[in-house]
């Protein structure tokens, strides 16, 4: 084989093969409904679990709805038990529902959620600042 032939064969390898991406930024930190997950950020070891749903009423993907709905999740980070709320927030319930904590003074915020639609794949994204 000629070399401009396997430098080709050998570019064409190059150019399928496939980069992992970091799901998530250095500040955030992603967790599968009832997982955790851990890591570093601001020099201090964070542990989040995803206890539960306890709401779930958001838009669908590639729906139009007249309300964009909310996702209400109780979480566990660094032992201590959160709620946090995506979505509208406004409610007639008896505690406000909020996006945002602050522990050890980092402010922790629900950022994003993924596969919401089918509650065993639901994962969110807490971003830490």
């Amino acid at each position: 084989m000629s070399l401009i032939r396997v430098l080709m064969i050998a570019l064409l390898f190059i150019g399928c093969k496939k980069e992992q991406v970091n799901p998530t930024a250095d500040n955030e930190i992603i967790v599968q409904y009832q997982q955790s997950a851990s890591k570093k950020i601001i020099g201090k070891d964070w542990k989040v679990t995803f206890l539960s749903i306890k709401e779930n009423s958001l838009c669908p993907p590639n729906s139009e709805c007249i309300w964009q709905g909310r996702l209400v999740v109780d979480l566990e980070i660094n032992q201590e038990e959160i709620e946090l709320g995506l979505g509208d927030l406004t409610s007639n319930t008896e505690t406000e529902l909020v996006n945002e904590v602050v522990i050890s003074g980092v402010t922790i915020t629900f950022s994003e959620a993924h596969d919401y639609t089918e509650t065993a794949k639901t994962k969110v994204v807490l971003s830490f600042d």
